[in-house]
């Protein structure tokens, strides 16, 4: 059994122990030790990280009894010897802010709402709880914050003890069906914010409210029948509005507008750009048309059959595919195309009347740039690597199509 000695003490962030076992755990080095500082990842919170002996810690896990430090390398001491522990304090100190925060806006939301937390999980960027209410609004979401940030302001007191299943039941802890397990085994150890809740909870927490810095709902969304919601607290709140105040100062001075004016100014950009973008495919609808009556003029002719062959290096493939279209739409006609981009592509089409298959060109066309295609007997498309090949790949194509026609006539 490993002594959870962050229990005791979660500001606590260096100490020694005996080094119980030397494990491996899916490849990687893990430690068993007699006693430590480290929390392992469970109850949705993250695991500490740091160093032990010196070397890296990059997990903690929890397997019964025993907590398993997985380190970044194999260690260079052995069983029965004494290891120095440090736990890095800015992660312990977030994680104790996020989890303390947990417990403050679930009681919000259960007190403003009715809303009780189905569950959580907790995060080194953000965190989240699944609340049972659904179709809530931003102003549901001020109010909770309102609550929960008056008890951050008011500094209360966070406690930190065990009661046994009975005093639980008296007191009315809320619990979950996980910990009510945790209470029917006897001991729970209970995590009290002063005159506003107590939860069951063996994570690491703070001395008191005011710790957890301000607590601030980014957004929700409904998950089969709960409300999920992102939250962060204080140091990642801190972050979190930083950079989003950054964001929302550069671009109002970009677009030359105050800070609350950007709704209104970006609703008219993406206004503009959805005409903008009407009226630029309008134009290349009308281009397309004249580049197709221009390839028509020099089209070659076999069997009485139109073969226009065309390259492109300002058209993706969803244009060439209208070129294509327009290109065969007069009737006997053969549209042989290909775009030149970081990579080759080709789209061949048929007119109805012309009883030739497509797929016989790309299949020729895509075995010399090293590429594949497929489609149908009256259009098909496919490309390869070999950009170089393009022009030889085009007339492979051209003597298939060709061939085809000549078989026809």
């Amino acid at each position: 059994m490993s002594e959870r000695l962050y229990q005791i003490d979660s500001y606590r962030t260096d100490f020694e122990a005996l080094v119980t076992e030397l494990v491996t755990v899916e490849g990687r080095s893990g430690v068993v030790l007699d006693a430590t500082l480290f929390y392992p990842e469970s109850g949705g919170q993250p695991c500490d990280t740091g160093t032990l002996g010196g070397i890296a810690v990059e997990g903690v896990v929890e397997e019964g009894a025993r907590i398993i430090h997985l380190l970044a390398r194999e260690p260079g001491f052995a069983v029965g010897e004494r290891v120095k522990g440090i736990v890095d304090w800015r992660r312990r100190f977030i994680n104790m802010q996020q989890h303390t925060g947990q417990h403050i806006l679930s009681q919000a939301f259960e007190q403003v709402l009715d809303a009780a937390t189905v569950s959580s999980s907790l995060g080194t960027e953000h965190s989240t709880i699944d609340v049972s209410r659904l179709d809530l609004e931003w102003e549901d979401m001020a109010a909770v914050e309102r609550l929960a940030n008056q008890m951050v302001y008011e500094n209360r007191a966070v406690r930190i003890y065990e009661a046994s299943r009975e005093d639980a039941g008296e007191m009315r802890v809320k619990k979950s069906a996980a910990e009510k397990k945790k209470v029917e085994r006897g001991v729970l150890r209970i995590v009290e914010v002063s005159g506003f809740d107590r939860s069951p909870c063996g994570g690491t927490h703070l001395k008191s409210t005011g710790e957890t810095g301000h607590i601030k709902i980014l957004r929700w969304e409904k998950v089969r029948e709960t409300t999920r919601v992102e939250f962060v607290c204080g140091l990642l709140a801190g972050d979190d509005y930083f950079w989003k105040n950054r964001f929302v100062v550069d671009l109002a001075q970009r677009l030359t507008t105050k800070d609350e004016n950007l709704p209104k100014v970006i609703d008219g950009v993406l206004e503009d750009n959805k005409a903008l973008r009407r009226e630029a495919g309008r134009l290349r609808s009308e281009l397309t048309h004249y580049r197709i009556q221009d390839l028509r003029a020099s089209a070659e002719e076999v069997s009485g059959i139109s073969i226009i062959t065309a390259s492109f290096d300002d058209l993706g493939m969803p244009e060439a595919r209208q070129a294509a279209a327009v290109a065969v739409k007069p009737g006997r006609t053969v549209a042989l195309f290909c775009i030149k981009g970081d990579k080759i592509q080709f789209v061949f089409s048929r007119s109805h009347g012309v009883d030739i298959d497509m797929r016989d060109a790309m299949k020729a066309a895509c075995e010399v740039v090293g590429g594949r295609g497929g489609g149908r007997p009256e259009v098909a498309q496919g490309g390869g690597d070999r950009l170089d090949l393009a022009d030889e790949a085009m007339e492979r194509a051209l003597c298939t199509v060709r061939a085809g026609l000549a078989d026809m006539g």
